[in-house]
């Protein structure tokens, strides 16, 4: 289904930034998230970790795992409705 947000997204960038966030080991209890595949932690120098995204064609589907959080980026997106007026 298209409608005037995915047409305008398409023309506008080629790709989006997705950041899937889930338990370790899908364990709700965990004590460690893990981002797009890897463990988040602290470096060694205790600073916060690299964050990189996975990057997908915007006009393959959206999958987002059970137990699992996502954020989905479109680079220059443009959406009017939400611009300050």
């Amino acid at each position: 289904m298209k409608n005037h947000v995915t047409v305008k997204a398409n023309k506008v960038a080629k790709f989006r930034e997705e950041y899937h966030l889930t338990p370790k080991d899908n364990n709700l209890r965990s004590h460690t998230m893990v981002l797009n595949g890897i463990p988040l932690k602290l470096t060694n120098e205790g600073d916060i970790p690299i964050m990189g995204p996975v990057y997908n064609n915007v006009r393959s589907p959206i999958y987002i795992d059970p137990l699992s959080i996502a954020f989905i980026v479109y680079p220059n997106f443009d959406a009017p409705a939400c611009a300050r007026h």
